[in-house]
């Protein structure tokens, strides 16, 4: 060892000062470079498997939301069949309603038409029976006048009295 440290020219105070001084520099570069950079670089692989664990939670939303904008679709063209099948249903109602109205009215209207005509027939009737009454009487009237200055009016009120 002897000849190897005079070979080299070793000295061993030399070499245990450079060892203090890498010690030194070590301890140094651990503190000032090597431990901050080692925290950079877990908050930079945390972020990176943040990253990575939203996007694959992303992807998994994002399939949901394909499965319920499909869903969303179907209920509302369901939402919309059943609005027109019960809009066509209250159509048909109104309408069905408006045709009974209508019945009712025209036959009220026929009512009204048929006791205006009975109306009308009782007072042509009771028209017609003055009139027929009124000529009977004057025919009547006329024919006893002939009687009655013949002298024949008697007989035709006794007649006629004896036949009430």
């Amino acid at each position: 060892m002897n000849e190897l440290i005079s070979t080299f020219h070793i000295d061993w105070k030399i070499m245990l000062a450079q060892l203090f001084n890498f010690v030194l520099v070590f301890i140094a570069l651990y503190f000032i470079a090597a431990k901050p950079l080692r925290k950079l670089m877990d908050d930079r692989e945390n972020e990176i498997k943040d990253g990575l664990t939203n996007a694959e939670k992303a992807i998994v939303e994002l399939e949901g939301a394909g499965f319920k904008k499909e869903e969303i679709i179907r209920e509302a063209k369901d939402n919309a069949k059943n609005i027109i099948s019960q809009s066509q249903a209250d159509g048909k109602e109104i309408v069905k309603e408006a045709k009974d109205k209508a019945t009712l009215e025209k036959e009220e209207i026929l009512r009204q038409a048929k006791l205006d005509a009975e109306k009308e027939k009782k007072n042509g009737d009771d028209a017609i029976r003055k009139e027929v009454a009124e000529l009977v009487s004057v025919g009547v009237r006329k024919m006893v006048e002939g009687y009655v200055s013949a002298g024949k009016g008697e007989e035709i009120i006794n007649a006629m009295l004896a036949k009430k």
